[in-house]
């Protein structure tokens, strides 16, 4: 089991509690930040921002209240919406802090905030470590520890002791999820785990189900993807991924899933050449132009959807694609097959799994021992097998 514990607003939650502003920073006098810093302390002079934070922060906690006692899915949702939106506006507060562009920054601000989390997160890894815990992964503003129970109860009670431990003042750690499976690629903020508890869900950070540039097909087979390694089904995975790309190669998908769409700044061709640097080189510019001319009513801001017809092109050729309108270009499956291909080393490479594994061959790689057979295997007192890539050896 692996216990993901979060900091709540953490640079917001750390602009509060060491009263980090342009009003309060001061070159001698004051309380030193880890990077050197020194900001006056908030019974000397209470800064601006964090005085706005701090009402913010009790606005989001009462929208939040609300929409756990909301009557109805719409006022849920409602206040559901304005919690994030106030969440979005504090983080904003670090944001300017960190620009070049802002009337009152100072780089000494933004890092400051971010030499504190990084010591609060060390901190904190430090005392876990030195107890015999075993962190497996932290970023900015999250750890996961692997918990020292075998079954979830005593893992919701271990995160929960965590929570309590570590909460200081303004400065809250939450316990937010329990895994039962995890799977890190190494990199910060990618990874995939299947949590069972607060609700059973599927947490993907860092890959690109959501860019922009993603067409239905690739996030289709990145979830069946994820869900194969989370079953420690390496092989199955593979075996998907290479019926995929087998099936693009050949044309037998559906034209609408190898749909792209991003949004357009300008329609009006000055307004293109003022907006982007090369426009000619976008394909949502290309596209965009060709709804144009074709009499569509476009307008700034609106998304367009296109399907890559040539990639081999410079700059590739990509024809609208319209809901209502049959389709008559044919795709350039080679590219979309690339991209599959792309996409799933990304994925598997840590595992083992290359190109001509994946695209040739099998190769079996059966996952870490945070899966239910390994703990079943465990309770019974059977051998463990010594080719099982464990997640502790995997990181």
């Amino acid at each position: 089991w692996v216990v993901v514990m979060d900091f709540k607003s953490m640079y917001p939650s750390i602009i509060i509690a060491h009263n980090i502003c342009f009003t309060t920073l001061v070159e001698e006098g004051g309380i030193p930040a880890p990077n050197g810093a020194q900001f006056l302390p908030p019974e000397v002079k209470r800064g601006l921002l964090p005085d706005i934070l701090s009402r913010l922060m009790k606005d989001r906690e009462e929208a939040k209240r609300r929409a756990e006692e909301a009557k109805d899915e719409e006022e849920r949702r409602y206040y559901s919406g304005l919690q994030i939106a106030i969440k979005i506006l504090m983080n904003s507060f670090y944001g300017v802090f960190a620009s070049s562009f802002y009337r009152f920054t100072d780089k000494r601000i933004g890092e400051a905030i971010t030499s504190y989390a990084r010591q609060y997160i060390k901190d904190i890894i430090s005392a876990l470590e030195s107890e015999g815990h075993q962190v497996i992964y932290s970023d900015t503003d999250s750890i996961f520890v692997k918990s020292p129970y075998e079954d979830l109860e005593g893992s919701i009670r271990f995160g929960e002791e965590l929570a309590r431990r570590f909460s200081k003042g303004a400065t809250q750690l939450e316990f937010e999820k329990v895994l039962d499976r995890l799977y890190s690629h190494g990199k910060k903020k990618r990874y995939v785990g299947r949590a069972v508890w607060p609700e059973e869900d599927i947490i993907i950070r860092g890959y690109e189900t959501r860019r922009t540039d993603t067409f239905d097909l690739l996030s289709e087979l990145q979830m069946q993807l994820f869900e194969r390694i989370l079953e420690g089904d390496t092989e199955g995975a593979v075996r998907i991924a290479r019926e995929t790309i087998e099936r693009t190669r050949r044309g037998e998908v559906p034209t609408e899933k190898l749909v792209i769409s991003r949004t357009v700044k300008a329609v009006e061709e000055s307004k293109i050449r003022s907006t982007y640097v090369n426009p000619d080189s976008m394909a949502n510019v290309q596209a965009a132009r060709k709804l144009r001319d074709r009499g569509y009513e476009l307008v700034p801001g609106m998304k367009v959807s296109w399907v890559v017809v040539n990639a081999s092109r410079t700059p590739q050729v990509v024809e609208p694609f319209v809901d209502s309108e049959s389709f008559s270009a044919k795709p350039d499956y080679d590219y979309y097959a690339e991209r599959l291909i792309s996409t799933t080393l990304r994925i598997l490479e840590p595992l083992g799994i290359g190109k001509s594994e994946l695209l040739k061959g099998t190769k079996q790689s059966r996952l870490f021992s945070f899966g239910t057979a390994e703990r079943r295997r465990g309770r019974e007192g059977g051998p463990k097998d010594s080719s099982t890539l464990t997640l502790d050896r995997f990181l």
